[in-house]
């Protein structure tokens, strides 16, 4: 595809799709309280929320990349986007919690669909030397759609309602679609037609495994920060549910620069993707024993600044990372195999810290979460930096 104009619109409907399915699936992390008075449920009950939009989002990656690999994937978007924007939108009218988390699942499926898609289809468009650059650019749409939401979701949900935040967000996915099909772009595929039994073997990658636990981790300690930090501001420092949300919003929204910023790093240091990951974790662990302690708004602000930067400097690489571990035509399997690790980590997160806070602590909690970044760097050593030659 060489009409630049062409693979610019190709870029902005993938990051347009992306933030608002992103954006829907952290949407209830900002309203725990909300959330809480009309279905009558408790934190861990609340965290739920999100983990079923990340299961679905889980169970679809291995099927779906698969599909990346062997279909068009301009067909794949429109499948993705017909099913996320209804479905997303009914849950809004659900009356019990049950069925909310049903349509939050359902939804999840075809969001997390769309995400990874996305990251595959901007990789094939940009494919070259500037792919790890363009890549993570795309990448920060992911905390565009957080901080969107942490900053937006108790401002929709004052001035519409708790229903109207989910709501909001699937219709930003759909513009992002129709300008997609705008923009009328050529068949996306990444090449010849993944086999089954190459499929397999793209499952059983070595390093792509060990680098996607790594990214498990992360991700964990990430959304942990975004799901909790709203409630926790307000039971330990003198702020309202939208200030918390306001402040919390930094956390992602630092994203935008870090992302992008981790990746022309990675490329300028000779595509040395291992190493800032390992650096992405590293320096985001001193604020985990941090904020568990007393400390002030301002000093709370400055250290969700510091760990949104981090953390999210060395995410986008993981895919990066990821495809240039791929054999060649498995590029979007070997994506879907890290995002189905990873995201797992979104998942249990919000769940494992309501529980853990409430069994036990916050300053408990927070060590917890300490020592699974540690483990996230511990694996990287067990496994290779990747090639500089993206796979196409």
């Amino acid at each position: 595809m060489s009409d630049h104009r062409s693979r610019g619109g190709v870029f902005a409907a993938c990051f347009l799709v992306s933030v608002g399915a992103n954006a829907y699936m952290i949407a209830p992390a900002s309203i725990v309280p909300l959330l809480e008075a009309a279905f009558g449920i408790d934190k861990a009950s609340a965290g739920l929320a999100i983990s079923a939009a990340v299961l679905g989002s889980v169970l679809i990656q291995l099927p779906f990349g698969y599909l990346m690999d062997h279909y068009d994937n301009r067909r794949l978007m429109t499948l993705g986007t017909v099913v996320f924007a209804p479905v997303a939108i009914a849950g809004s009218f659900a009356g019990a919690y049950p069925l909310f988390l049903v349509t939050r699942a359902v939804a999840g499926v075809a969001g997390g669909a769309l995400f990874v898609l996305g990251t595959n289809v901007v990789a094939q468009v940009f494919s070259g030397p500037r792919q790890g650059f363009v890549t993570t650019v795309f990448i920060a749409s992911a905390p565009l759609g957080f901080a969107i939401s942490q900053f937006g979701g108790p401002i929709i949900a004052s001035a519409f309602g708790w229903a109207a935040v989910f709501v909001a967000y699937p219709i930003l996915s759909a513009i992002g679609y129709l300008v997609f099909r705008l923009s009328r772009p050529a068949a996306i595929r990444s090449g010849d037609q993944i086999t089954l039994g190459e499929f397999g073997h793209a499952l059983r990658n070595r390093s792509v495994l060990l680098v996607s636990l790594s990214g498990f981790c992360s991700y964990l300690l990430y959304i942990f920060m975004n799901s909790w930090m709203p409630t926790y501001a307000t039971e330990r420092l003198p702020l309202s549910l939208g200030e918390a949300g306001a402040i919390t919003a930094l956390l992602p929204a630092v994203g935008m620069v870090a992302r992008p910023v981790g990746g022309w790093l990675s490329d300028y240091v000779g595509y040395r993707r291992r190493l800032i990951v390992v650096c992405s974790l590293a320096f985001a662990l001193p604020a985990f024993f941090v904020v568990s302690r007393t400390i002030s708004t301002a000093l709370f602000s400055i250290i969700l600044l510091g760990v949104g930067f981090s953390l999210q400097f060395g995410m986008g690489v993981y895919y990066v990372y990821t495809r240039e571990l791929a054999a060649a035509g498995s590029g979007g399997t070997s994506l879907a195999v890290f995002t189905s690790i990873a995201f797992s980590g979104t998942l249990v997160s919000p769940t494992l810290g309501g529980w853990l806070i409430g069994a036990f602590s916050w300053e408990t909690t927070f060590l917890c979460y300490a020592c699974i970044g540690v483990v996230g760097i511990g694996v990287l050593f067990l496994t290779s930096d990747s090639s500089p030659t993206p796979i196409e």
